[in-house]
């Protein structure tokens, strides 16, 4: 339940049904931003030993990584503009951008699960984009809220904050987004 790796399965059923005959460039574009780019600068963060491993688990050593990942879903929102890509899918690309400010301010003070709200987020998109057929998606924050109590990295509080705020913050942003400025 990697939140870039989500973040990729995500894009996929949005490309297939609004890339307009652009499926592997979107795929290539949102791939690249919403996961490669991500997962790469983390992966060099563990080799430079500037974190202390791949799940952010020190809350002081989150910052530099949202930091990264945050830069990378801007890039890839701003390209997705550039090449005048359908509304919907750089609607969820400027959701990452926004909720990983969010989220990373939040960290300065307080360890929010980025696990719960990258389950989450996503899984409200398509519900908002594709209809409420797909909200049984949610229970597959369950097993994420369960593993992640079970180790002993967050709080129930952490854990619901996190995929709650994601939750209405991807849900208003998709609504403005889709509504009045990627139209």
């Amino acid at each position: 339940m990697n939140a870039p790796l989500i973040t990729l399965a995500t894009f996929v059923p949005l490309v297939l049904k609004y890339g307009n005959g652009n499926t592997v460039s979107l795929l290539f574009i949102t791939g690249l931003f919403g996961c490669a780019l991500p997962l790469i600068g983390v992966v060099a963060l563990l080799k430079m030993n500037m974190i202390s491993d791949f799940y952010g688990s020190k809350r002081n050593e989150r910052y530099i990584p949202f930091l990264i990942t945050i830069f990378s879903y801007l890039l890839g929102t701003i390209y997705l503009i550039l090449i005048q890509a359908p509304g919907p899918i750089t609607a969820l690309m400027a959701c990452y951008v926004i909720n990983g400010i969010v989220l990373a301010l939040i960290t300065l003070k307080w360890k929010i699960s980025i696990h719960a709200s990258g389950v989450t987020s996503p899984i409200t998109a398509l519900v908002y984009l594709l209809g409420t057929r797909l909200l049984p998606l949610f229970i597959l924050v369950v097993p994420v809220i369960w593993a992640r109590l079970e180790l002993n990295a967050h709080t129930k509080m952490q854990l619901t904050a996190g995929a709650l705020l994601s939750t209405a913050l991807t849900w208003l942003q998709m609504a403005w987004y889709v509504q009045h400025i990627f139209i």
